[in-house]
């Protein structure tokens, strides 16, 4: 007879358990799984989990069910309680490595992959799910190599054959993303990542209609997992805005964000979130005046540094990609290299009290931290004009401002109506920040604070920042080019303007990089038109930075 607490009634089973019987069922486990009776095999697998076996195929096989389930944070605790009793088996590390992409923790997931692989190099999952997550971080070209490994080690492996595709899409070659993820559906024809990758080099080469019909296709399909369902959702907007169906496709990014949204709550739901950190960080630093220091020798390799910011989908990579192909400018993109001092100084406003008070000296244990990150990810700024280009550093100029005074400060600038559109449109690799521009107001309520924090930052650190234009690096893209090589002491090179047959060799991260690889156009200038009547609710927050940049 059993307790009547289910969980008392397990460890009292436990204690009593005959070590015969309990082989018994695991073989009985692995039976129902060898004859592929899935169901009898989970129900013989949480019977054994209730009852206290803690074998490593029970913990793994429960856990899966618990990742079908969406219940990932309990799949990850079964995971690494099956990796305590086996350490060394790479299946459980390599799942845990997944669950950890799923939860949206890249970093850790790519470190559960390397740890894989130190113990079997010739691990093809783990290769091809290194590279997911290498992409999720932005680090684009080497996620391509972590593919191309796998691919050599198993080139039937579809991950990493649809992730080498969906990069090609991305880097604007959509006939080499199109023959790429025609191999994986010749292997498996449902294979829903890669119909999605097909679709996106349907709606590159300008086939609309096929691309919607084959990505309503994937959205009929029974357990589509619901990260895949949004990016297929996203993917369906554009086909429709492609078409002119523009309240359909508004309706189609939305259901995709609130599906990220729900997904990514457990994670990103509680605590402070990025908008109310920005507004306390702008609370913090308004009225005071913090001297420069300008003179004083800090350090720095590079000959000039150069911070390109700005919000999130206003321009910033193109700006980027132009500087990167001039020979006296290097470039480092999507990297947080101020870590270490953000989370020294702008956890709160405490922290922020402390750091425009800070003694010049106290700081340079800092400046070190960040150029020591720029040498990790592969950068030499020596002698040269080094262009540090994160969207998202615009949250950081307070630090920016006290650790590199003399630093240059571009902030790329556009329409806000067309920015936060964009923002609402894009899939972007989650973070906090991310999960805030998932709703229309929280994305224009972020855009909104974000404008405030940069006058406030100029005012009380005397921070010179220059904007750069993105309508005007269209319309006059010499002129607007020449003016920037001008504040960065450098010469105006015509090549400068070959910058889109450079996009696919350079890795870059924007969701948005096929189109820097068709060259500067229009398209996307005054898009938010088409969705006035969608956007009415978050316009009146978004109206005063249009009249204060000129939109009007």
């Amino acid at each position: 007879m059993t307790s009547g607490n289910g969980s008392n009634g397990g460890q009292a089973a436990a204690a009593v358990r005959d070590p015969e019987t309990d082989k018994a069922r695991l073989r009985s486990i692995h039976a129902s799984l060898t004859a592929g009776d899935i169901a009898s095999a989970g129900k013989l697998a949480e019977d054994a989990l209730a009852d206290g076996i803690d074998h490593p195929m029970v913990l793994s096989f429960v856990a899966g069910r618990r990742e079908a389930e969406g219940r990932f944070e309990e799949s990850l605790d079964l995971l690494r309680r099956a990796k305590a009793a086996a350490p060394e088996a790479t299946g459980i590390i390599n799942a845990i490595g997944l669950c950890l992409l799923w939860l949206g923790r890249n970093a850790e997931a790519v470190a559960e992959f390397d740890a894989a692989l130190a113990i079997d190099p010739n691990f093809a999952p783990a290769h091809a799910n290194r590279g997911t997550g290498l992409v999720a971080l932005a680090r684009l070209v080497e996620g391509r190599r972590s593919y191309e490994a796998a691919l050599a080690l198993d080139p039937a492996n579809l991950v990493a054959l649809n992730g080498v595709a969906a990069l090609a899409l991305r880097r604007g070659d959509p006939a080499e993303a199109r023959r790429l993820a025609e191999q994986v559906i010749e292997r498996q024809p449902n294979y829903h990542e890669a119909l999605t990758t097909l679709a996106g080099a349907d709606l590159a080469e300008g086939r609309f209609g096929k691309a919607e019909a084959r990505l309503r296709l994937v959205l009929a399909g029974e357990h589509l997992p619901p990260l895949d369902r949004a990016i297929a959702l996203g993917t369906l907007g554009d086909a429709l805005d492609a078409q002119g169906r523009f309240h359909e496709a508004f309706e189609a990014w939305d259901e995709c964000n609130r599906i990220r949204r729900a997904h990514f709550a457990p994670l990103f739901g509680e605590g402070t979130g990025t908008l109310a950190a920005v507004r306390e960080l702008t609370g913090a630093i308004a009225g005071r005046r913090v001297a420069g220091t300008w003179g004083r020798d800090h350090g720095g390799p590079a000959k000039r540094h150069v911070f390109l910011v700005g919000f999130p989908r206003s321009g910033a990579t193109l700006i980027e990609q132009v500087l990167g192909g001039h020979p006296e400018i290097v470039t480092l993109s999507e990297r947080e290299c101020l870590i270490d001092s953000a989370r020294q100084y702008l956890a709160d406003a405490e922290d922020i009290a402390r750091l425009c008070e800070a003694e010049d000296e106290e700081l340079d244990p800092w400046r070190a931290a960040y150029w020591r990150r720029v040498g990790q990810d592969g950068v030499d700024p020596a002698g040269r004009v080094f262009v540090d280009k994160n969207p998202f550093n615009t949250f950081k100029l307070p630090l920016i401002a006290r650790l590199f005074p003399e630093a240059r400060i571009i902030i790329a600038r556009r329409d806000p109506r067309d920015t936060v559109l964009s923002c609402l449109r894009s899939r972007f690799p989650i973070s906090d920040p991310v999960y805030q521009m998932l709703t229309p107001e929280n994305a224009a309520g972020l855009f909104a604070a974000t404008m405030e924090l940069v006058e406030t930052v100029e005012k009380s650190f005397g921070l010179f920042i220059e904007p750069c234009r993105i309508e005007q690096v269209v319309a006059d893209f010499e002129g607007e080019m020449r003016a920037v090589c001008t504040m960065l002491g450098i010469d105006w090179r015509p090549e400068l303007a070959d910058f889109a047959a450079h996009v696919g060799e350079r890795g870059v991260a924007t969701p948005r990089a096929a189109q820097l690889a068709e060259g500067l156009n229009a398209k996307s200038i005054g898009r938010w038109r088409n969705y006035a009547g969608e956007m009415a609710g978050i316009l009146p927050i978004l109206e005063p930075w249009v009249q204060r940049f000129g939109y009007a």
